[in-house]
């Protein structure tokens, strides 16, 4: 249920606070006071587009508050948890749009985008209006009203999850499916393909093994040479760093001999003779590893190239090369086996279209039977809407199968009986699709969790006993759901509850739209102005008083 907004710097209004009721709340206002003005910042509210004419003139940045009771609103609570948002019974609703552009979103102060405003809004009001009455006459709404009424939301989701596989056998025949000498060359292209890479033998380990030794094949002779000169240096010249630090060893011990302490001197230049002795030895190692075989140099090479050649083709890595070998293998498996993979297809084709079928009868089924309780319900209340009559039909036709089933439905209408019905789009006045939402609204409340109806103007149109009616309609509605309306019509607003006047004053030179809920004595004299217009007579008085104790 909406509790309350608030609104600051949206068109005519600087700063608007409005406090809502249980029950049937009217609003009335003259016309151009600022009456819609208020709907639709909470339509802003639920997600619908902004923009930045809005702002009043002269301000940066419009906000919108809103104020929701949640507390027994299952849905919205389930969307608030998913999103992480804490809530209590209460959940506040934040919109701001700037001048720049740019638009903020809050729930609980937590930011949100205008999708989750959205996907929230139509679990927190039901809106008719009479510029939303083109979705009205919207095949696919037209469906979703009966798929709402008659339940079907876990068969609608089974069938699209069915129809999808349907969808993708279909596709994998067709990729399957080709001539048999496009089969041939597909052959030899994916055969050609398999021995490229087979003949390279690769290993996961080539490219590493290629870029450790590589560089030694390349530079053998110089890492032969070198390390024939530090051999020498170290071991074999006549005065070779070994032999002068043998002979050091031999003076230290001369000294030692003589009564000098030379115990750290000797341990340090003895365990230096064997660090440099360790070195020599690796150095001949090295030497005697090196390689500098020509042919050995060329075959790397090669695969090197090889390497950078197939990646160029069939993957960024070995390991890509080898995964794209394999697939090639399934494709030929499946090209060599054509026959038996149709078949195959074929066959489960066969079994997802008839689950699908299976589900399409049983939606039209459920469908059917929704249609005919909707119809009826509909036609008894626009015959208590004054249109005695009105033929109001769901027509269902069966048409090509989409994930939403084979129905064709759409809604046929006549104001007149015995003559033909007509879609609802063509067959329609302003006024009989006024009285068409109302009567959907009304049939329909039962069927949601939704507190909030807001009429917007859904007696244009009408006038008299149809007004009477719809106002009474109104007052029905909101004993068991919260009813906001906007009416130009006095046997509308007798009816109220509470009753929202909006109205205009000037202030420091400009228009400012206000509100104000009025008392019973202001009740009664907004209805009597709406009756007799600018000068309220004594008997506009008594009609308004006679209107609302009926």
């Amino acid at each position: 249920m909406l509790n309350g907004i608030s609104v600051k710097n949206y068109a005519l209004i600087e700063d608007i606070s409005i406090d809502f009721n249980k029950g049937l709340t009217v609003i009335t206002g003259e016309t151009g006071a600022g009456k819609s003005i208020i709907i639709d910042s909470i339509d802003l509210i639920l997600g619908s587009r902004a923009a930045t004419s809005v702002i009043r003139t002269g301000t940066t940045a419009c906000t919108i508050i809103a104020n929701f009771d949640i507390s027994d609103n299952i849905r919205v609570k389930e969307i608030l948890s998913n999103l992480g948002i804490e809530y209590e019974a209460d959940i506040i609703i934040r919109r701001q749009i700037e001048l720049s552009g740019k638009g903020k979103a809050f729930i609980n102060d937590t930011p949100v985008s205008i999708n989750t405003l959205s996907n929230i809004g139509k679990y927190l009001i039901d809106f008719y209006a009479q510029h939303k009455s083109n979705m009205l006459f919207d095949l696919q709404y037209q469906r979703q009203i009966l798929d709402n009424i008659a339940g079907n939301k876990e068969l609608l989701k089974n069938l699209s999850d069915k129809y999808h596989l349907f969808e993708q056998l279909k596709s994998k025949k067709e990729s399957v499916e080709t001539s048999r000498s496009e089969r041939e060359k597909l052959l030899d292209l994916y055969n050609y393909q398999i021995s490229e890479i087979e003949k390279a033998s690769l290993r996961a380990d080539d490219e590493q093994t290629i870029d450790t030794e590589l560089p030694k094949l390349k530079n053998a002779e110089k890492i032969q040479n070198l390390t024939s000169e530090i051999c020498s240096a170290l071991y074999k010249d006549d005065k070779s760093v070994l032999d002068n630090l043998s002979k050091t060893i031999k003076q230290i011990n001369i000294l030692s001999e003589l009564g000098i302490n030379t115990a750290v001197i000797e341990k340090t230049i003895n365990d230096a003779f064997v660090q440099i002795d360790d070195v020599y030895r690796e150095i001949e190692k090295i030497s005697k590893n090196i390689d500098s075989n020509p042919e050995t140099l060329n075959n790397m090479m090669e695969k090197q190239q090889l390497i950078k050649n197939l990646k160029s083709k069939y993957g960024n890595s070995i390991d890509e090369i080898l995964t794209f070998k394999d697939s090639l293998k399934i494709k030929i498996s499946e090209l060599t086996d054509y026959e038996f993979n149709i078949e195959k297809l074929d066959k489960e084709i066969k079994n997802a279209e008839n689950e699908v079928m299976a589900i399409c009868k049983e939606l039209s089924s459920s469908r059917k039977k929704a249609a005919q309780m909707l119809s009826e319900n509909i036609t008894a209340e626009l015959e208590d809407l004054n249109m005695k009559n009105v033929q109001f039909k769901i027509d269902i036709r069966q048409q090509e199968i989409t994930h939403c089933g084979y129905d064709n439905i759409e809604f046929m209408f006549s104001a007149n009986k015995g003559e033909k019905l007509y879609p609802l789009s063509l067959a329609a006045s302003g006024g009989e699709i006024s009285r068409v939402m109302l009567a959907l609204a009304t049939t329909m409340s039962n069927h949601y969790n939704i507190q909030t109806i807001i009429f917007d103007e859904i007696d244009t149109g009408t006038s008299g006993k149809t007004g009477d009616k719809i106002g009474k309609k109104l007052k029905k509605l909101s004993k068991n759901k919260q009813i906001i309306s906007i009416s130009h019509l006095a046997q509308i607003a007798s009816n109220a509850d509470t009753h929202l006047k909006i109205y205009k004053e000037t202030k420091n030179g400009r228009n400012v739209t206000k509100a104000k809920i009025l008392n019973q004595d202001e009740h009664i004299e907004e209805i009597a102005n709406i009756i007799s217009g600018e000068k309220i007579t004594e008997y506009a008085i008594k009609h308004a008083q006679e209107m609302i104790r009926s």
